[in-house]
């Protein structure tokens, strides 16, 4: 199918009115499905994420060769760290999430002698199999007591897992407890941190995780944390050798605060920052954030999301109900048609969409303190509709690139999302 067969036509009327030049590339896949068959992209699933494909386009369409520095300030699971380190790119990422950031950091652990770490699997294994053997039909409260586990701290805990399941995954963890090499211990961080969520009581057909409290599923805890074992094993024999990967760094922090993160200057960017679209990563991450002992209280998850961009679970919305959150002064002109039509109708939205552009201005306005003459990037991002009103994102950051001295290259529209009408992704390319 001819890409441009996907988009309304009276859709690009809003490039042509604000003077943008667009295009429509054809790529394939560049959702986060591409990358489940991909090794190492498949050691972590996060729905709203881009696919490797998209990242290996964007490397030629950026020019990044071995002697640029590229960043993703907003790293999610690490699709593009994976991708620049196989292609041997220098390559510096930034995540506000904690367990994004370790589940970026511990998918590039690739320096470990492939049958070592399969011979320590098979003594690990048969430690898990007997303990879980052992315990086989004893109640969880019975395991915790015995074992002196503690349950993880999250809400609802049991609608989350079922109490069979929540036994097994916390008896493998407590038995990877013991692990000393720490790069085996990072490998089996991030298999058990996806059984965490392939075993929990919820839909995976949504980018939003949501509870299916009447499944029938038999979960196979042991079953599905060997098999990404086995996946782990497997792609440890195709990543490149040492000599042929890229440096790469993983931060932990804030991206509107980017030149304070980042040591280094930036040669390219090429990331996708959340959209406005009330979308929270915290909460699609929280099961992990608890079982994987990263946060210890809801106060935590409540805080992290308040201070991301777009966050909108819990106290980051509450916070917005009451009073009128303006626009900085310098981006009135550009919010302003939003704005307009938004309040009237919503208030708490029209607050966080301003919320949303105001953070990522400051992004912007940083990111001219970390980056080279020659800066070049990619800004993946899709426009949303909120209570009716059309937020035309790539648009909006278009303009504010603009106003913070950047050239605007072109828009590159990937794709229409879910199958609604007029939801696009694309690629806002800037230069300096």
């Amino acid at each position: 199918m001819i890409q441009t067969e996907l988009f309304e036509s009276d859709y690009i009327v809003h490039y042509e009115k604000h003077k943008i030049r667009y295009e429509f590339p054809v790529v394939g896949d560049v959702t986060f499905l591409n990358g489940l068959s991909e090794p190492v992209h498949r050691w972590f699933r996060l729905t709203p994420s881009y696919s490797p494909e998209l990242v290996r386009y964007l490397v030629q369409e950026l020019r990044c060769d071995r002697e640029t520095l590229v960043c993703d300030p907003f790293l999610g699971k690490g699709t593009t760290g994976i991708e620049l380190k196989k292609l041997g790119i220098p390559f510096v990422g930034i995540e506000i999430n904690p367990l994004l950031k370790l589940a970026s950091e511990y998918a590039l652990t690739w320096e470990v002698e492939q049958s070592k770490f399969a011979e320590h699997w098979k003594e690990t294994l048969a430690k898990i199999e007997e303990t879980i053997d052992g315990f086989k039909g004893v109640t969880l409260e019975n395991v915790i007591a015995e074992k002196k586990l503690k349950l993880p701290p999250i809400h609802d805990v049991f609608r989350w897992w079922k109490k069979y399941v929540l036994r097994d995954l916390l008896l493998i963890k407590e038995s990877l407890g013991k692990v000393r090499n720490e790069n085996y211990k990072r490998l089996y961080w991030i298999a058990l941190c996806s059984s965490v969520l392939d075993c929990a009581n919820i839909h995976r057909n949504h980018p939003t995780i949501s509870f299916d409290d009447n499944h029938k599923r038999k979960i196979d805890v042991l079953g599905d944390f060997k098999e990404n074992i086995e996946h782990i094993l497997a792609d440890l024999k195709r990543v490149p050798p040492r000599e042929k990967t890229g440096k790469a760094n993983i931060l932990l922090g804030d991206s509107t605060h980017i030149a304070s993160v980042v040591p280094d200057i930036i040669d390219r960017v090429i990331t996708s920052p959340p959209y406005p679209n009330r979308f929270s990563y915290v909460h699609t991450t929280r099961p992990q954030l608890f079982f994987m002992d990263v946060f210890e209280n809801a106060t935590q998850s409540a805080d992290l999301d308040c201070a991301a961009i777009g966050g909108t679970w819990g106290k980051a919305t509450s916070v917005l109900y009451n009073g009128v959150v303006e626009p900085y002064e310098h981006l009135s002109g550009i919010l302003q048609p939003m704005i307009s039509e938004l309040r009237p109708k919503h208030n708490l939205m029209c607050n966080y969409a301003v919320k949303y552009f105001n953070m990522m201005d400051d992004h912007i306005a940083d990111l001219k303190n970390r980056i080279t003459n020659k800066f070049r990037g990619a800004y993946i991002v899709g426009n949303s509709r909120l209570k009716g009103v059309e937020i035309l994102t790539e648009v909006v950051l278009a303009k504010m690139f603009e106003h913070q001295g950047f050239t605007v290259d072109k828009l590159l529209v990937f794709r229409k999302r879910g199958g609604k009408k007029k939801l696009y992704e694309t690629a806002v390319c800037v230069s300096r």
